[in-house]
Protein backbone atom coordinates (compact mmCIF):
# COMPACT_ATOMS: atom_id res chain seq x y z
CA UNK A 1 0.00 0.00 0.00
CA UNK A 2 1.55 3.30 -0.85
CA UNK A 3 0.44 6.79 -2.37
CA UNK A 4 -2.79 5.97 -4.83
CA UNK A 5 -4.65 5.55 -1.30
CA UNK A 6 -3.04 7.58 1.32
CA UNK A 7 -1.43 4.92 3.25
CA UNK A 8 1.84 4.11 4.06
CA UNK A 9 3.27 0.79 6.12
CA UNK A 10 7.08 0.89 5.23
CA UNK A 11 8.72 3.64 7.00
CA UNK A 12 11.83 3.61 4.30
CA UNK A 13 9.11 3.55 1.48
CA UNK A 14 10.57 6.37 -1.36
CA UNK A 15 6.73 7.84 -2.21
CA UNK A 16 5.94 8.12 1.43
CA UNK A 17 5.58 12.48 2.26
CA UNK A 18 8.11 14.57 3.82
CA UNK A 19 5.45 15.17 6.68
CA UNK A 20 5.93 12.13 8.18
CA UNK A 21 10.24 12.89 8.80
CA UNK A 22 8.66 15.63 10.75
CA UNK A 23 5.94 14.17 12.98
CA UNK A 24 6.58 12.83 16.10
CA UNK A 25 7.77 13.90 19.99
CA UNK A 26 10.07 16.43 21.06
CA UNK A 27 11.25 17.54 24.49
CA UNK A 28 13.14 19.82 26.07
CA UNK A 29 12.93 23.39 28.75
CA UNK A 30 11.01 26.62 28.34
CA UNK A 31 11.84 29.78 30.52
CA UNK A 32 13.77 29.11 34.08
CA UNK A 33 14.44 25.42 33.50
CA UNK A 34 10.33 23.99 33.47
CA UNK A 35 9.78 21.06 30.87
CA UNK A 36 7.78 20.58 28.16
CA UNK A 37 7.08 17.51 25.93
CA UNK A 38 5.45 18.46 22.52
CA UNK A 39 3.67 15.82 20.08
CA UNK A 40 3.34 16.82 16.27
CA UNK A 41 0.73 15.24 14.54
CA UNK A 42 0.73 14.81 10.37
CA UNK A 43 -2.76 15.21 9.16
CA UNK A 44 -1.92 15.66 5.66
CA UNK A 45 -1.05 17.98 2.61
CA UNK A 46 1.47 19.61 4.69
CA UNK A 47 -0.60 20.16 7.69
CA UNK A 48 -0.13 19.88 11.23
CA UNK A 49 -1.28 20.46 14.91
CA UNK A 50 0.69 20.16 17.75
CA UNK A 51 -0.13 19.39 21.79
CA UNK A 52 1.98 20.69 23.88
CA UNK A 53 2.65 19.26 27.44
CA UNK A 54 3.29 20.95 30.77
CA UNK A 55 6.30 19.20 32.61
CA UNK A 56 7.12 16.51 29.41
CA UNK A 57 5.41 14.12 27.16
CA UNK A 58 2.23 11.74 28.46
CA UNK A 59 3.98 8.84 30.55
CA UNK A 60 7.30 10.66 31.16
CA UNK A 61 6.56 14.00 33.36
CA UNK A 62 3.39 15.24 32.02
CA UNK A 63 1.37 16.37 34.65
CA UNK A 64 -2.37 14.91 33.09
CA UNK A 65 -3.71 18.18 33.53
CA UNK A 66 -2.67 21.02 30.78
CA UNK A 67 -2.14 21.27 27.41
CA UNK A 68 -2.13 24.08 24.56
CA UNK A 69 -2.58 23.64 21.08
CA UNK A 70 -0.96 25.01 17.69
CA UNK A 71 -1.70 24.96 14.22
CA UNK A 72 1.30 24.33 11.88
CA UNK A 73 1.89 24.32 7.73
CA UNK A 74 4.75 22.73 6.29
CA UNK A 75 7.20 25.75 4.60
CA UNK A 76 10.39 25.30 2.74
CA UNK A 77 12.69 25.58 6.21
CA UNK A 78 10.27 22.89 8.41
CA UNK A 79 6.95 23.60 9.65
CA UNK A 80 5.80 27.08 11.20
CA UNK A 81 3.29 26.77 13.88
CA UNK A 82 1.07 29.65 15.09
CA UNK A 83 -1.40 29.78 18.19
CA UNK A 84 -4.59 28.31 17.51
CA UNK A 85 -7.77 29.79 18.71
CA UNK A 86 -11.57 30.04 17.51
CA UNK A 87 -14.44 27.42 17.43
CA UNK A 88 -13.76 24.18 16.43
CA UNK A 89 -14.89 20.49 16.08
CA UNK A 90 -13.12 17.08 17.54
CA UNK A 91 -10.98 15.58 14.76
CA UNK A 92 -13.39 12.38 15.58
CA UNK A 93 -16.23 14.23 14.21
CA UNK A 94 -14.81 13.55 10.37
CA UNK A 95 -14.78 10.00 9.05
CA UNK A 96 -12.94 8.31 6.14
CA UNK A 97 -10.16 10.72 4.34
CA UNK A 98 -10.34 14.17 4.08
CA UNK A 99 -9.84 15.48 0.76
CA UNK A 100 -8.84 19.46 2.05
CA UNK A 101 -7.02 19.10 5.28
CA UNK A 102 -7.00 21.88 7.57
CA UNK A 103 -6.12 22.53 11.00
CA UNK A 104 -8.04 25.69 11.67
CA UNK A 105 -10.98 24.33 11.97
CA UNK A 106 -10.25 21.37 14.19
CA UNK A 107 -9.00 19.84 17.70
CA UNK A 108 -7.07 16.48 18.42
CA UNK A 109 -8.72 17.27 21.65
CA UNK A 110 -12.45 16.94 22.86
CA UNK A 111 -12.21 20.04 24.22
CA UNK A 112 -11.13 23.07 22.83
CA UNK A 113 -9.08 25.20 24.31
CA UNK A 114 -7.92 22.59 26.52
CA UNK A 115 -7.09 23.02 30.28
CA UNK A 116 -4.24 25.25 30.64
CA UNK A 117 -4.32 26.53 27.08
CA UNK A 118 -1.31 29.17 26.54
CA UNK A 119 -1.20 30.97 23.46
CA UNK A 120 1.93 29.51 21.76
CA UNK A 121 4.03 29.46 18.73
CA UNK A 122 7.02 27.89 17.49
CA UNK A 123 9.08 26.63 14.28
CA UNK A 124 10.79 23.06 13.19
CA UNK A 125 13.37 23.27 11.09
CA UNK A 126 15.24 19.56 11.12
CA UNK A 127 15.12 18.14 14.52
CA UNK A 128 14.57 21.25 16.57
CA UNK A 129 11.61 22.96 17.91
CA UNK A 130 12.05 27.04 19.04
CA UNK A 131 9.24 28.93 20.23
CA UNK A 132 7.48 31.21 22.75
CA UNK A 133 4.55 29.86 25.23
CA UNK A 134 2.95 32.92 26.57
CA UNK A 135 5.90 35.57 26.01
CA UNK A 136 8.66 32.48 27.61
CA UNK A 137 11.18 30.96 24.84
CA UNK A 138 11.33 27.08 24.67
CA UNK A 139 13.71 25.00 22.84
CA UNK A 140 12.87 21.23 22.26
CA UNK A 141 14.50 18.44 20.50
CA UNK A 142 12.80 15.45 18.44
CA UNK A 143 12.72 11.82 20.14
CA UNK A 144 11.99 8.61 19.24
CA UNK A 145 10.43 6.39 22.48
CA UNK A 146 10.92 2.82 22.89
CA UNK A 147 9.39 0.60 24.45
CA UNK A 148 10.93 -0.88 27.67
CA UNK A 149 8.99 -4.30 26.45
CA UNK A 150 9.51 -4.50 22.71
CA UNK A 151 11.26 -7.39 22.00
CA UNK A 152 10.20 -9.14 24.99
CA UNK A 153 11.45 -13.08 25.08
CA UNK A 154 8.33 -15.58 25.84
CA UNK A 155 8.55 -17.04 29.13
CA UNK A 156 9.36 -20.40 29.87
CA UNK A 157 5.20 -22.20 29.30
CA UNK A 158 4.53 -19.66 27.31
CA UNK A 159 2.82 -20.17 23.64
CA UNK A 160 4.15 -18.74 20.75
CA UNK A 161 1.40 -17.03 18.89
CA UNK A 162 3.59 -15.73 16.04
CA UNK A 163 7.07 -15.46 15.56
CA UNK A 164 7.23 -14.53 12.28
CA UNK A 165 7.06 -17.98 10.23
CA UNK A 166 4.07 -19.95 10.11
CA UNK A 167 0.02 -19.33 11.10
CA UNK A 168 -0.67 -22.80 12.46
CA UNK A 169 -1.77 -21.32 15.68
CA UNK A 170 -4.18 -18.61 13.64
CA UNK A 171 -7.19 -18.26 10.99
CA UNK A 172 -7.81 -16.04 8.52
CA UNK A 173 -5.15 -12.82 8.10
CA UNK A 174 -1.99 -13.22 6.17
CA UNK A 175 1.34 -12.91 6.20
CA UNK A 176 3.10 -10.18 4.80
CA UNK A 177 6.20 -11.51 2.22
CA UNK A 178 8.18 -8.72 2.51
CA UNK A 179 8.49 -8.02 6.28
CA UNK A 180 7.17 -11.20 7.76
CA UNK A 181 4.77 -9.20 9.84
CA UNK A 182 1.04 -10.69 10.34
CA UNK A 183 -1.68 -8.88 9.45
CA UNK A 184 -5.68 -8.60 9.99
CA UNK A 185 -6.30 -8.58 5.70
CA UNK A 186 -7.98 -9.97 4.31
CA UNK A 187 -9.98 -11.14 7.57
CA UNK A 188 -9.92 -11.38 10.94
CA UNK A 189 -7.14 -13.06 12.51
CA UNK A 190 -8.45 -15.49 15.40
CA UNK A 191 -6.00 -17.84 17.73
CA UNK A 192 -6.91 -21.57 17.48
CA UNK A 193 -6.62 -21.71 20.84
CA UNK A 194 -9.13 -20.50 23.53
CA UNK A 195 -7.63 -19.17 26.73
CA UNK A 196 -8.72 -18.38 30.28
CA UNK A 197 -6.60 -16.39 32.39
CA UNK A 198 -3.49 -15.30 31.26
CA UNK A 199 -0.12 -12.89 30.73
CA UNK A 200 0.03 -11.63 27.05
CA UNK A 201 2.47 -9.76 25.27
CA UNK A 202 1.75 -8.31 21.16
CA UNK A 203 3.47 -5.92 19.30
CA UNK A 204 1.94 -3.47 16.90
CA UNK A 205 2.95 -0.80 14.01
CA UNK A 206 0.41 1.42 13.03
CA UNK A 207 0.05 2.54 9.56
CA UNK A 208 0.90 5.84 7.96
CA UNK A 209 -1.85 7.91 6.71
CA UNK A 210 -2.14 11.40 7.93
CA UNK A 211 -5.81 12.37 5.58
CA UNK A 212 -7.70 9.52 7.33
CA UNK A 213 -9.83 10.89 10.59
CA UNK A 214 -11.10 9.00 13.56
CA UNK A 215 -12.16 5.17 13.18
CA UNK A 216 -10.70 4.90 9.69
CA UNK A 217 -7.07 5.57 11.15
CA UNK A 218 -5.12 2.70 11.27
CA UNK A 219 -8.30 0.80 13.30
CA UNK A 220 -8.23 -2.88 15.00
CA UNK A 221 -9.05 -4.24 17.89
CA UNK A 222 -7.15 -7.03 20.05
CA UNK A 223 -10.17 -9.30 21.73
CA UNK A 224 -9.59 -10.91 24.88
CA UNK A 225 -11.77 -14.51 25.00
CA UNK A 226 -13.58 -13.17 22.17
CA UNK A 227 -15.53 -10.78 24.19
CA UNK A 228 -13.44 -7.75 25.79
CA UNK A 229 -11.20 -5.57 23.13
CA UNK A 230 -8.61 -3.30 23.15
CA UNK A 231 -8.80 -0.79 20.61
CA UNK A 232 -5.84 -0.34 18.48
CA UNK A 233 -5.62 3.16 16.41
CA UNK A 234 -3.98 5.97 15.75
CA UNK A 235 -5.00 8.38 18.58
CA UNK A 236 -1.08 10.07 18.53
CA UNK A 237 -1.47 13.39 20.14
CA UNK A 238 -4.96 12.92 21.26
CA UNK A 239 -7.06 12.75 24.59
CA UNK A 240 -7.27 8.85 24.51
CA UNK A 241 -11.15 8.08 24.78
CA UNK A 242 -12.09 4.41 25.04
CA UNK A 243 -12.80 4.30 21.46
CA UNK A 244 -9.15 5.19 20.82
CA UNK A 245 -6.07 3.30 21.42
CA UNK A 246 -5.19 1.51 24.35
CA UNK A 247 -8.87 2.64 25.58
CA UNK A 248 -11.42 -1.15 26.43
CA UNK A 249 -14.31 -0.39 23.82
CA UNK A 250 -17.30 0.85 25.10
CA UNK A 251 -16.18 1.08 28.42
CA UNK A 252 -12.92 2.89 29.62
CA UNK A 253 -10.36 5.44 28.28
CA UNK A 254 -7.17 4.57 29.46
CA UNK A 255 -5.50 6.66 32.33
CA UNK A 256 -3.13 8.34 29.92
CA UNK A 257 -2.97 8.11 26.24
CA UNK A 258 0.27 5.99 25.45
CA UNK A 259 0.26 5.75 21.79
CA UNK A 260 3.00 6.24 19.26
CA UNK A 261 3.49 8.14 16.34
CA UNK A 262 2.58 5.48 13.12
CA UNK A 263 5.34 3.34 11.71
CA UNK A 264 6.97 2.92 15.24
CA UNK A 265 6.39 -0.53 16.29
CA UNK A 266 4.56 -0.17 20.12
CA UNK A 267 3.75 -2.77 22.62
CA UNK A 268 0.86 -3.87 24.44
CA UNK A 269 0.96 -6.29 27.98
CA UNK A 270 -2.06 -7.58 29.43
CA UNK A 271 -2.63 -9.30 32.73
CA UNK A 272 -6.60 -11.06 32.09
CA UNK A 273 -7.98 -13.27 34.75
CA UNK A 274 -11.81 -13.75 32.93
CA UNK A 275 -15.12 -13.71 34.56
CA UNK A 276 -16.75 -15.99 36.83
CA UNK A 277 -19.86 -17.45 36.44
CA UNK A 278 -22.20 -19.95 38.54
CA UNK A 279 -25.31 -21.10 38.45
CA UNK A 280 -25.82 -19.23 35.14
CA UNK A 281 -25.21 -16.02 36.84
CA UNK A 282 -22.16 -13.56 36.83
CA UNK A 283 -20.42 -13.28 40.32
CA UNK A 284 -17.15 -11.70 39.45
CA UNK A 285 -15.92 -9.47 36.60
CA UNK A 286 -13.12 -9.96 34.75
CA UNK A 287 -10.41 -7.85 35.40
CA UNK A 288 -7.78 -6.89 33.06
CA UNK A 289 -3.95 -4.67 33.25
CA UNK A 290 -2.91 -3.23 30.36
CA UNK A 291 0.47 -1.72 29.98
CA UNK A 292 0.80 -0.08 26.70
CA UNK A 293 4.92 0.68 25.56
CA UNK A 294 5.29 0.29 29.01
CA UNK A 295 3.28 2.42 31.27
CA UNK A 296 -0.02 1.06 33.09
CA UNK A 297 -3.29 2.59 31.29
CA UNK A 298 -5.49 -0.22 32.76
CA UNK A 299 -4.56 -1.04 36.93
CA UNK A 300 -6.76 -4.41 37.50
CA UNK A 301 -9.66 -2.71 35.67
CA UNK A 302 -12.88 -5.05 36.08
CA UNK A 303 -14.79 -4.92 33.02
CA UNK A 304 -18.67 -4.79 33.65
CA UNK A 305 -19.68 -6.23 30.15
CA UNK A 306 -18.70 -7.04 26.86
CA UNK A 307 -17.54 -4.83 24.49
CA UNK A 308 -20.16 -3.19 21.67
CA UNK A 309 -18.83 -5.22 18.60
CA UNK A 310 -17.60 -8.09 17.53
CA UNK A 311 -18.25 -10.18 20.41
CA UNK A 312 -19.93 -13.58 20.85
CA UNK A 313 -23.21 -14.41 21.63
CA UNK A 314 -22.21 -16.41 24.42
CA UNK A 315 -22.29 -15.93 28.92
CA UNK A 316 -19.56 -14.13 29.75
CA UNK A 317 -16.65 -16.39 32.01
CA UNK A 318 -16.01 -18.90 29.02
CA UNK A 319 -13.06 -19.67 27.73
CA UNK A 320 -12.33 -18.16 24.20
CA UNK A 321 -9.48 -16.95 21.52
CA UNK A 322 -7.85 -13.90 21.13
CA UNK A 323 -9.04 -11.33 18.02
CA UNK A 324 -6.96 -9.36 15.87
CA UNK A 325 -9.89 -7.04 14.11
CA UNK A 326 -9.66 -7.03 10.28
CA UNK A 327 -10.80 -2.89 9.78
CA UNK A 328 -9.80 -2.56 6.10
CA UNK A 329 -6.59 -1.19 7.19
CA UNK A 330 -3.05 -2.36 7.02
CA UNK A 331 -1.84 -3.11 10.61
CA UNK A 332 0.94 -5.03 11.38
CA UNK A 333 1.56 -7.43 14.09
CA UNK A 334 4.83 -9.35 15.70
CA UNK A 335 6.52 -10.86 18.55
CA UNK A 336 2.93 -12.63 19.99
CA UNK A 337 2.79 -14.56 22.90
CA UNK A 338 0.51 -16.06 25.37
CA UNK A 339 1.72 -17.46 29.32
CA UNK A 340 -1.14 -19.20 30.44
CA UNK A 341 -2.75 -18.98 34.27
CA UNK A 342 -3.08 -22.96 34.70
CA UNK A 343 -3.02 -25.84 32.18
CA UNK A 344 -1.87 -25.28 28.36
CA UNK A 345 -4.78 -25.39 26.23
CA UNK A 346 -4.81 -27.55 23.22
CA UNK A 347 -4.32 -26.43 19.26
CA UNK A 348 -8.01 -26.75 18.20
CA UNK A 349 -7.99 -29.38 15.10
CA UNK A 350 -9.50 -27.00 12.66
CA UNK A 351 -8.30 -27.41 9.52
CA UNK A 352 -10.73 -30.73 8.73
CA UNK A 353 -9.99 -30.48 5.08
CA UNK A 354 -6.59 -32.21 5.22
CA UNK A 355 -9.13 -35.22 6.56
CA UNK A 356 -10.13 -37.81 4.14
CA UNK A 357 -13.98 -37.13 3.27
CA UNK A 358 -16.57 -39.64 4.71
CA UNK A 359 -17.34 -41.86 1.45
CA UNK A 360 -20.96 -42.41 1.96
CA UNK A 361 -23.83 -40.22 4.07
CA UNK A 362 -23.96 -40.22 7.37
CA UNK A 363 -26.53 -43.28 8.42
CA UNK A 364 -28.26 -40.54 10.51
CA UNK A 365 -29.57 -37.84 7.34
CA UNK A 366 -32.52 -37.06 7.55
CA UNK A 367 -34.82 -35.86 5.10
CA UNK A 368 -34.64 -31.95 6.30
CA UNK A 369 -30.83 -32.67 6.30
CA UNK A 370 -30.77 -33.71 2.89
CA UNK A 371 -32.52 -30.63 1.27
CA UNK A 372 -29.63 -28.56 2.75
CA UNK A 373 -27.14 -30.45 0.84
CA UNK A 374 -25.01 -28.54 -1.65
CA UNK A 375 -24.10 -25.07 -2.29
CA UNK A 376 -25.92 -21.77 -0.61
CA UNK A 377 -25.14 -17.99 -0.87
CA UNK A 378 -24.76 -16.35 2.27
CA UNK A 379 -24.39 -12.54 3.98
CA UNK A 380 -23.69 -11.20 7.21
CA UNK A 381 -24.67 -7.34 8.04
CA UNK A 382 -21.26 -6.60 9.68
CA UNK A 383 -19.44 -7.04 6.30
CA UNK A 384 -20.34 -6.29 2.58
CA UNK A 385 -17.98 -9.88 1.45
CA UNK A 386 -20.23 -11.97 -0.63
CA UNK A 387 -20.09 -16.13 0.99
CA UNK A 388 -20.59 -19.32 -0.58
CA UNK A 389 -21.37 -22.33 1.90
CA UNK A 390 -20.93 -25.86 0.76
CA UNK A 391 -22.98 -28.68 3.00
CA UNK A 392 -21.55 -32.16 2.13
CA UNK A 393 -23.35 -35.56 2.77
CA UNK A 394 -20.46 -36.39 5.68
CA UNK A 395 -21.24 -33.38 7.80
CA UNK A 396 -18.63 -30.88 6.79
CA UNK A 397 -19.25 -27.43 6.00
CA UNK A 398 -17.29 -25.21 3.84
CA UNK A 399 -17.63 -21.07 4.08
CA UNK A 400 -15.48 -19.52 1.44
CA UNK A 401 -15.16 -15.74 0.11
CA UNK A 402 -12.49 -14.33 -1.85
CA UNK A 403 -8.96 -14.90 -0.74
CA UNK A 404 -10.28 -17.01 2.47
CA UNK A 405 -11.87 -19.94 3.03
CA UNK A 406 -13.14 -22.01 6.41
CA UNK A 407 -13.60 -25.85 6.85
CA UNK A 408 -16.35 -26.90 9.47
CA UNK A 409 -19.00 -29.25 10.42
CA UNK A 410 -22.63 -28.40 9.97
CA UNK A 411 -25.60 -29.91 11.83
CA UNK A 412 -29.55 -29.53 12.01
CA UNK A 413 -31.81 -29.64 15.50
CA UNK A 414 -35.07 -28.50 15.95
CA UNK A 415 -35.46 -26.27 12.52
CA UNK A 416 -31.85 -25.02 13.24
CA UNK A 417 -29.16 -25.36 10.92
CA UNK A 418 -26.03 -24.65 12.91
CA UNK A 419 -22.36 -24.22 10.69
CA UNK A 420 -19.54 -24.34 13.09
CA UNK A 421 -16.19 -23.59 12.04
CA UNK A 422 -13.00 -21.35 13.61
CA UNK A 423 -14.16 -18.65 12.75
CA UNK A 424 -17.71 -18.18 13.31
CA UNK A 425 -20.87 -20.11 14.67
CA UNK A 426 -23.81 -19.31 12.25
CA UNK A 427 -27.57 -20.59 13.19
CA UNK A 428 -29.89 -20.37 10.46
CA UNK A 429 -33.73 -20.93 11.01
CA UNK A 430 -35.36 -23.37 8.54
CA UNK A 431 -38.13 -21.06 8.13
CA UNK A 432 -37.71 -19.34 4.93
CA UNK A 433 -38.95 -16.32 3.49
CA UNK A 434 -39.42 -15.83 -0.22
CA UNK A 435 -36.62 -18.61 -0.35
CA UNK A 436 -33.90 -16.64 1.99
CA UNK A 437 -33.42 -18.03 5.59
CA UNK A 438 -32.35 -15.58 8.26
CA UNK A 439 -30.25 -16.28 11.23
CA UNK A 440 -27.52 -14.99 12.84
CA UNK A 441 -23.36 -15.17 13.21
CA UNK A 442 -21.32 -14.50 16.28
CA UNK A 443 -21.01 -10.76 14.94
CA UNK A 444 -24.68 -9.77 13.63
CA UNK A 445 -27.17 -10.90 11.16
CA UNK A 446 -27.02 -13.90 8.82
CA UNK A 447 -28.93 -14.09 5.09
CA UNK A 448 -28.79 -17.69 3.10
CA UNK A 449 -30.25 -18.67 -0.05
CA UNK A 450 -29.42 -21.06 -2.91
CA UNK A 451 -29.18 -17.90 -5.12
CA UNK A 452 -26.95 -14.79 -4.81
CA UNK A 453 -28.47 -13.04 -1.43
CA UNK A 454 -29.00 -9.10 -2.11
CA UNK A 455 -27.15 -6.78 0.70
CA UNK A 456 -28.67 -6.59 3.58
Amino acid sequence: MGADDGRWIDPADPTIPIDFTLQGEYTGTFGNGGRLGCQVVSLGSGIFQAVIYLGGLPGAGWDRKDRSIMDGKLISEGILFTAASGKRAHVAATRGREKNPCSTRVSLLKEFPPKGHKRCSARVSGNIMTGEMNGEPFSLKKTTRKSPTLGQKPPARAIVLFDGKHMKEWTGGSIHKKFATLMPIPGNLMSRRNFHDYTAHLELLLPYQPAYRSQDRGNSGFYQVHDYEIQILDSFGMDGNHNECGGIYSHKGPDVNMCLPPLVWQTIDVEFTNAVVKNGKKIKDAVITVRHNGVIIHDRFEIPGKSKYGVRRTPQGLAGPLILQNHKEPLQFRNIWVLPHGETPALSVNNLSKSKPAKKPLPSMTAEAKAMLGKWHIRFSNNDNKYVLNLSPDGRSHLARAGAAWDGIWSIKSDILTVTNPHDVIRINLTPKESVYTGKNNFGSARLSRREVPAF
